[in-house]
Parts: C-alpha cells; sequence; structure tokens
C-alpha cells in the first residue's frame, strides 16, 4: 500500500478490499506488506456452494467498487465499458435513466451516481431511483450515514443524510475522502500534508501530527511518524499503543498484527501486550476467529486467535480472510491464475478454476470464469 496519500477525485470512494486475482490488492500500512495466503485440508465441507447458471457480463471491477454485493446490488463493468448493478439473482436490478451512470457501490441504501449532460452527482437507491438529485459538483459514497458534497467549485461543502439534508456546513476546504469510522475520517494538512482527523462536525479533532492515518477499527487507528515507525492512537488522539512498529494491521476481534524491527509478524491486544509472538513472515487481520499466515518458508496457513494452525500450511500463494465461513484461496503465477473457496476447515466447496474471486458478502459472492463473464455463488 502506498503509505502517502492518494488525490482525491471528484467523486470518492476509498475502500482496502480483499479481491483475489488483483495485483494492486494489499491489507497493511507497509509497502512491504504481502496479502496472505492458506491451505486446505481433505475433510468433509461444512458450506455447500450454489452457482448460479446464468452468467453476467464482466471485465473487471469499476475503480470506485470492491467486487461485494451491498444491499443486494453489486456494480460490474461489461467489455464494451456498460456497468451495471445486478441483484443476487444475476438479473440487472434496474435500468437507469439514459443520462445516468453508476459511480460507485449502495452503501446506506446510496449508491453514486453521475449525469452524464451536465458532469454532476447525485444518488439512487437500491430501486434505481434518483432521491437524491444530480446538483453536485463533488460528491463521496455514504459512510456512517453520511456524504461529502459540493454545490460549486467555490464552497467548502457540506454533509448530507441519506434523504440529501444538509446536516453540517463545512467552514474550511478538508483534504479528505470523507470515509467516516466511529465518526471519524482521516484529512490532511494542505500546508504540510500531515494527517489528522475530521469529525462528523466539519472540525478536525485530532491535529495534523501523522505522517500516515488509517480509519478507526474498534476504536483504535494506526498511525505513522516522521521516523516511519507505527502505532495506535484512540478517538481522542491518545497515543494508546507506541509508535515503534515497522508496518501495522487494524485491530479485529481484539487483536492486530504488527511487525517488528526485524521484518517478523506477531499479534497484540488493545493494550499493547504480546498476545501471538513474532513469528511469522506475513500476517493478515482475525476474521471469524482465524487469521491467514505465512511461516518461514513462505506457506501460508490460518491460525486461530491463540496462535495455533488450525488450517495446515499449502500450496496455496493467494487468499483473503474468512467472511460468512468463507475464504478465497488460490494459486497465482506470472501467466496463470486460479481460484476457488474453502470452509473453516480447510475443504475445498470449489475447484480452482476461477480467474478472479471475490468474498461472500450478504451470502453471496461473484467470481470471473472468463475475462469477459462471471457467475454468482451463494450459500
Amino acid at each position: 500500500m502506498n503509505l502517502k496519500k492518494a488525490s482525491i477525485p471528484a467523486a470518492v470512494l476509498i475502500t482496502i478490499t480483499v479481491t483475489l486475482g488483483s495485483s494492486s490488492t494489499s491489507i497493511y500500512a507497509s509497502s512491504t506488506s504481502k496479502i496472505v495466503q492458506v491451505s486446505s485440508i481433505e475433510r468433509k465441507a461444512t458450506i455447500s456452494l450454489n452457482v448460479n447458471n446464468a452468467t453476467i457480463p464482466y471485465t473487471t471491477v469499476p475503480t470506485q467498487s470492491d467486487g461485494s454485493f451491498h444491499d443486494g446490488r453489486i456494480l460490474t463493468a461489461a467489455s464494451s465499458g456498460d456497468m451495471n448493478f445486478y441483484d443476487q439473482k444475476g438479473k440487472v436490478a434496474f435500468t437507469l435513466a439514459k443520462n445516468l451512470f453508476p459511480v460507485a457501490d449502495f452503501h446506506d441504501q446510496r449508491a453514486l451516481v453521475k449525469d452524464t449532460a451536465t458532469h454532476l452527482y447525485g444518488y439512487i437507491n437500491t430501486k434505481g431511483k434518483l432521491v437524491v438529485p444530480c446538483h453536485y459538483v463533488e460528491a463521496s459514497s455514504f459512510s456512517d450515514s453520511l456524504a461529502f458534497v459540493k454545490n460549486n467549485k467555490d464552497e467548502h461543502g457540506s454533509l448530507i443524510n441519506t434523504s440529501g439534508k444538509q446536516v453540517t456546513t463545512l467552514e474550511h476546504t478538508y483534504d479528505s475522502d470523507f470515509q467516516f469510522s466511529d465518526g471519524l475520517a482521516v484529512a490532511y494538512s494542505a500546508d504540510n500534508g500531515k494527517a489528522g482527523y475530521l469529525n462528523t462536525g466539519g472540525r478536525i479533532v485530532i491535529p495534523y501530527t501523522y505522517d500516515y492515518a488509517r480509519t478507526f477499527s474498534e476504536g483504535a487507528a494506526v498511525v505513522q511518524d516522521p521516523t516511519g515507525k507505527y502505532g495506535f492512537i484512540n478517538r481522542q488522539g491518545k497515543v494508546m499503543i507506541p509508535l515503534q512498529y515497522q508496518a501495522a494491521g487494524d485491530f479485529s476481534e481484539g487483536l492486530a498484527a504488527v511487525q517488528n524491527s526485524k521484518g517478523v509478524w506477531g499479534y497484540m491486544d488493545t493494550k499493547g501486550k504480546i498476545a501471538i509472538p513474532f513469528q511469522y513472515a506475513s500476517a493478515a487481520s482475525f476474521s471469524e476467529g482465524l487469521a491467514a499466515v505465512y511461516n518461514k518458508q513462505g506457506k501460508i496457513g490460518y491460525i486461530n486467535k491463540q496462535g495455533k494452525v488450525v488450517i495446515d500450511y499449502s500450496q496455496y500463494n493467494k487468499a483473503s480472510s474468512f467472511n460468512e465461513g468463507v475464504a478465497v484461496v488460490g494459486i497465482e503465477t506470472k501467466t496463470s491464475r486460479s481460484f476457488g473457496y474453502i470452509d473453516t476447515r480447510g475443504t475445498l466447496l470449489t475447484a480452482l478454476k476461477y480467474k478472479k474471486a471475490y468474498p461472500f458478502h450478504e451470502g453471496v459472492a461473484i467470481a470471473s470464469i472468463s475475462d469477459q463473464a462471471a457467475v454468482i455463488l451463494s450459500k
């Protein structure tokens, strides 16, 4: 992951994905971090997956999408350049007005769209109805039921609710993606590029101090100081875990992966105590009680929160975290890629036959069967 802030386009959606089959994916606040991978054990499957026989036009995930279902809808791109929202049965969910172009996934029952005639932004509901008119020269996706909008380039902008009602008028212009978590969003100083945090009232409540900052997770946020060290702050801006690590992941299920000065990963609890010793070449966040890790030989397995290997290290070199009892695994080389799904026992639920595969969300997932088409899987 690039540690420098990205420029914010007119319409923004900042998300971290675990899409497999995409070389741009990363997990942690470190340019050397990898996507971790898993293994499989031959056991009776605990979950069965169904594949919808209908294929949908699919080339790549749109830039401002994470490739998952949200509010029962998924945004896909066809080779023609057309983008549509599909429902969980693999059918086009609705037909947008000809002048509207979908920009991002649904969040809080709203999706960002652009009027191709006026080049202004607005929001549709899950039925495709324009419920917040295209009045804005800039707009973000919703988070914490709020979105950032600007009526014209000369104003500072405001925060609106899902009905389009203005709830906060910004008194200053902020360089931010306005993706709120725990009521705070990362913002950058126009003077020196330092990162701080903006609240939903439109005020900087954690000063511009850090060279890098992440969104809050479980009441803590990863930050980086000028020496390149990482640690954690709380919502009041107080350092809760000293900035002393080479890299760090978000807290999840009470634990966060951290990398020591020797480049080895382990896990700490919210008090800064090392809960699982430093021993991994790379480590991902916990999800559903499991985390994917590399061992010193470059093999990947899953551990539980006690550090015990529960899915043996094996041949896969790509994998996602578990979501809804399922994880994506696969083998990717310079010339080929193949992915499938496993359950929490490591049992393969599908063959490794997909070019790209995305995590389950809302009981469904999408996986590409070619460079032009994909299928929807359900449980």
